[in-house]
């Protein structure tokens, strides 16, 4: 009697298949233009550069072999030359390349809004304590008067103000989903320490940060605080946001309690703009969820 065996079955790898492929390479690149453009641009300027450094090696060697050099060359290299020039700062000016390097994870919010939002919190320094902050009402900031009723509104204020203020950030990042939000994750960073130095993480400003919140959210009801109170929700411990590791178990925490009140992957947007490392926040995103929203803003 043949005794059973405990090797398992082999999965067969899929071929090759050229046009799923480009299906897919279309599909990436539908919703990243700006990328594939700056793709493209690069590639251009660098076949520009090739055939202009070719150009001006056949007229050396010509002026090397004591050969004239005829005119077309000198206006073969003054075209390409041209070419190189314009597509370098074609390239410039669209930023997609000789910038000031960072990682983008954006969604079109406008058009895609999101029930479920996650916001990492900046540290910031025009509210010292909760009683500076009434529950309701406008707030008198140096340079504007926030009316606590419009999100953009308030956010254009402070803009105005020449003053950046990351709650602004906060603003902007709500308002895109306010028509369909359901509840805001804040999530604080823990306190660290650099040497003989130690400085405070913003897990104890969410509560200042809450009590701000709530009249926009009640302006957008048409309720009182006390029935939007449950839509802003202070994650219950700080996070490291150096750390790869906590980053991906705080998402993960987040998403899991999602997944028990049946919501999907897609209805949560996670905003990384709170003063992390964005490295590490791309990173410590949980694999697999590829449709959860990402974005950073930038003013």
């Amino acid at each position: 009697m043949d005794s059973p065996t405990n090797k398992k079955p082999q999965k067969r790898q899929r071929s090759f298949n050229l046009i799923r492929a480009a299906k897919q390479w279309c599909n990436y690149y539908a919703g990243r233009k700006d990328l594939l453009a700056g793709i493209v641009l690069v590639v251009l300027a660098g076949l520009c550069l090739e055939v202009l450094a070719a150009a001006i090696d056949h007229v050396v060697e010509r002026v090397l072999d004591n050969q004239p050099v005829k005119g077309g060359d000198w206006r073969f290299i003054a075209v390409s030359f041209g070419l190189t020039l314009f597509l370098a700062l074609v390239i410039w000016w669209c930023r997609h390349v000789f910038r000031t390097p960072y990682v983008r994870y954006w969604i079109a919010s406008a058009g895609s809004p999101r029930p479920y939002l996650v916001i990492f919190l900046s540290q910031q320094q025009v509210f010292k304590g909760i009683s500076e902050i009434p529950e309701s009402g406008p707030i008198v900031i140096d340079g504007a008067t926030l009316r606590r009723v419009d999100l953009m509104e308030d956010a254009r204020a402070i803009e105005k103000t020449g003053r950046p203020w990351p709650w602004e950030m906060v603003l902007r990042g709500i308002a895109p989903h306010l028509r369909c939000l359901r509840r805001v994750y804040l999530v604080g960073s823990a306190d660290s320490e650099n040497g003989d130095e130690s400085r405070a993480g913003t897990f104890r400003q969410l509560e200042m940060l809450k009590r701000f919140l709530l009249p926009y959210l009640a302006a957008n009801r048409g309720a009182d605080l006390s029935g939007v109170e449950h839509m802003a929700v202070m994650w219950n411990e700080p996070v490291d946001f150096e750390s790869f590791d906590k980053v991906h178990e705080t998402l993960e925490s987040i998403r899991n309690r999602l997944i028990e009140e049946s919501a999907e992957d897609s209805e949560l947007c996670v905003d990384i703009t709170g003063g992390m490392n964005h490295t590490v926040a791309g990173a410590g995103w949980p694999k697999g969820i590829g449709e959860m929203g990402r974005r950073l803003f930038r003013r």
